[in-house]
């Protein structure tokens, strides 16, 4: 599959999923159905953060390696950002359960990082 096709793909992800994350904000009344529309608006913000990271670490790379990049790049760039938008809502949710723990916080990271050292290695 060619690199536009993947931009592509990532770009609708990221409208409908901003779009839906929108509707869901304003139209959704939270009283008749919290966790519905928690785990809805966190499925939005997953896929709205992973799909615009992947594409913002892709062209980083894309400049770091000096135009030199290949359909493994776009891989690990999906990889990573789903990863780091993990980590980025499990700190939303650590930080909205008023959990301050620097060791807990570290452990997430630390082993986020160790699943993508796996992945590469894997690779």
């Amino acid at each position: 599959m060619p690199l536009r096709a993947y931009f592509f793909i990532l770009f609708l992800i990221f409208l409908a999923s901003s779009m839906s994350m929108t509707m869901l904000y304003f139209y959704m009344d939270p009283t008749t159905a919290p966790m519905m529309g928690f785990s809805l608006m966190g499925i939005g913000v997953f896929l709205t953060g992973s799909s615009f990271l992947s594409l913002i670490l892709f062209f980083m790379k894309k400049i770091y390696y000096r135009g030199d990049v290949n359909l493994g790049t776009i891989h690990a760039s999906i990889r990573q950002a789903i990863l780091l938008s993990i980590g980025g809502i499990l700190m939303t949710a650590l930080y909205g359960a008023h959990i301050y723990e620097s060791r807990l916080i570290a452990t997430v990271w630390l082993t986020l990082g160790c699943i993508e050292v796996m992945a590469q290695a894997i690779e």
